[in-house]
């Protein structure tokens, strides 16, 4: 016998017993019948509750979105590329604000104080608004000048490149090295600084 039906044959019970004592309970003893009663439906819901969860079908699958579709593409775009290629793909998707890219650019080791969010929609909205906040000034436009790998030593490298980023005003040359590992069937971005930088103003020339 389930729970359910042992609770209700126990509340069903206690009913027969009140209509043929009622007259002879005290006000304290019907109190505390009507207590007892509350407590096994109280019970009787849970039960009823926990075998309704019990008895509902397993979870499907949850079926793809687009917008899963459309990672899941520029996740594969990464696979088996050579450092160079990864970090030219890097640099040129602040050009294009494909930041979701971006972002599949970075290892899981890359240091959070610089990515800022594990989140790949928050990575986005937070890239998105430092390139609306450089348009202030107008477009910053990256290029690569040059760019060398050094020999792979087990599954990490580096690599080595000159990259320009150009402003109304003017243009910065930096100098940049790139840490990559080798994770997921790609190269990835573990850390990166800037060795050096240079700044050229751009006469004539006004902010916009």
């Amino acid at each position: 016998m389930s729970g359910v039906l042992l609770e209700e044959e126990q509340i069903s019970l206690l009913g027969k017993m009140l209509y043929y004592s009622a007259d002879h309970l005290t006000s304290r003893e019907r109190e505390t019948y009507d207590n007892l009663v509350e407590s096994l439906l109280r019970k009787v819901n849970q039960l009823r509750a926990m075998e309704q969860r019990g008895s509902r079908p397993a979870p499907t699958t949850r079926t793809p979105s687009v917008a899963d579709a459309k990672l899941q593409v520029k996740k594969n775009a990464l696979l088996n590329l050579r450092p160079e290629e990864l970090i030219r793909i890097f640099v040129d998707a602040w050009n294009k604000q494909d930041f979701e890219t971006e972002y599949l650019c970075l290892a899981h080791c890359f240091p959070s104080v610089k990515r800022k969010t594990d989140n790949i929609q928050e990575y986005v909205l937070n890239r998105m608004k430092k390139y609306s906040d450089r348009l202030v000034v107008g477009p910053v436009m990256k290029k690569m000048a040059d760019i060398s790998s050094a020999p792979v030593q087990g599954n990490k490298t580096t690599v080595f490149c000159v990259e320009l980023h150009k402003m109304p005003d003017k243009d910065l040359t930096l100098q940049r090295e790139y840490e990559l590992i080798f994770e997921e069937g790609t190269w990835r971005i573990a850390d990166f600084h800037t060795v050096k930088s240079q700044q050229t103003e751009m006469r004539g020339k006004q902010p916009v």
